[in-house]
């Protein structure tokens, strides 16, 4: 029971309370019947004109209406970033420091999760608000939309089940998930290694993706082996937080349509459950190498990335906000970044390239290149990792 309840706490309560932060500051994020409420205010008419009212106590605002699976997803994203700021100094200079590791990443942890609760606390509110309005008023849906979203959620449980049911053999794991073992049975960070047991110098090419080291920290706080962390526990997680970005970004093509956005996860779902062509297509990696870092890179953090230039770049009003309006989508850009570089090595070049060529494409298509300048600044915490490895390879 204890190493549930700290899976729990650090696979769910911690995420959900940290995404808080940035979710104050992430318009367009609205659950749909609030947007759609707000859309038919303005055509006619019926929007109370109210005059701003600064409050400076958070449980004092007004309350901010996110959708849940963003912050959640959001909250994820920013604490993989703040592991990978701990993990890379005490890796580079300390061989036993993983329980400097652990200790550090969990008062941080619950620090971060406390003002979460603190400032994030309008939107606990918003929640609170939007699903007793959505108690009250919101319809039925139709048959055709019921059984859309009950087979879009069918099949990925589908994959779930697999996932932990099934044993999948791949030979990174003889490197990767042993590394974890070692970290957690010897506190040993990236000094011995994994196929011989002997000991030997920092291995860089790897040493600076904490990926697995982030697994072996799960497994020291919950008492489960690293091996049924990677291969059991966390398919549960990032199965269905890929999913979750999967959906707002539908929600965001798709005009918040629902029925749409339930056919677009079935597509997914289906070009995911039958992708297995090769051994290096996306769908291999997202369902049969789920706990590497390479797939969280091409799953997980590309997609965060799509997800966050897509409201960045929004049309209308809501893209037009600048500044503290859009603080929320900044900080997870950033964030995303050094979660690039924690699950390889290659992250960090390869997600800032592709947001350099996206908000160059976008910049000029919405003449928008003022945009350009806070867009290469969150890439900042990427080069700053990239300047780290040059320094300790070539110095």
């Amino acid at each position: 029971m204890a190493e549930l309840l700290a899976a729990f706490a650090a696979l769910i309560a911690a995420p959900f309370c940290i995404g808080l932060l940035p979710a104050l500051a992430m318009p367009g994020e609205q659950i749909a019947w609030h947007e759609r409420q707000a859309e038919e205010e303005e055509t006619t008419g019926e929007k109370e004109k109210k005059k701003p009212v600064k409050r400076r106590l958070p449980w004092k605002r007004p309350p901010v209406s996110v959708c849940p699976a963003a912050v959640y997803a959001a909250g994820f994203v920013v604490m993989l970033a703040l592991f990978q700021a701990v993990a890379v100094p005490v890796i580079l200079f300390e061989t036993w420091g993983f329980p400097t590791i652990v200790a550090v990443y969990s008062v941080l942890l619950a620090a971060a999760s406390v003002l979460g609760l603190i400032f994030g606390f309008p939107v606990l509110r918003g929640m609170a608000e939007d699903m007793r309005v959505l108690m009250q008023k919101r319809k039925r849906p139709s048959v055709e939309t019921t059984l859309y979203w009950a087979l879009a959620v069918g099949l990925v449980l589908f994959q779930m089940y697999m996932a932990y049911t099934h044993e999948f053999f791949d030979g990174d794991d003889a490197y990767y998930v042993a590394q974890s073992v070692i970290a957690e049975e010897t506190d040993v960070l990236y000094r011995i290694l994994p196929y011989t047991g002997l000991s030997t110098s920092l291995d860089i090419r790897h040493a600076l993706a904490s990926f697995p080291i982030w697994e072996a920290y799960l497994s020291r706080i919950t008492g489960i082996h690293p091996a049924i962390i990677a291969h059991s526990v966390l398919p549960l997680i990032l199965i269905p937080l890929t999913y979750l970005v999967y959906y707002r970004i539908g929600m965001r093509l798709l005009k918040n349509r629902f029925r749409q956005t339930a056919v677009f996860l079935i597509l997914v779902s289906l070009l995911q459950i039958f992708g297995n062509t090769s051994i290096y297509t996306n769908a291999t990696f997202f369902l049969m190498r789920t706990w590497q870092g390479k797939s969280v890179l091409c799953n997980l953090v590309l997609l965060t990335a799509i997800w966050t230039l897509l409201r960045l770049w929004e049309g209308g009003k809501k893209g037009e906000q600048k500044g503290k309006a859009q603080a929320g989508w900044w900080l997870l850009m950033a964030a995303n970044n050094v979660t690039a570089a924690m699950a390889t090595t290659m992250g960090a070049f390869l997600l800032g390239l592709l947001v350099a060529v996206s908000g160059l494409v976008l910049a000029v298509r919405q003449k928008r290149p003022g945009c350009l300048l806070p867009l290469a600044a969150t890439c900042i915490p990427g080069l700053i990792y990239l300047g780290i490895y040059a320094a300790v390879v070539f110095l």
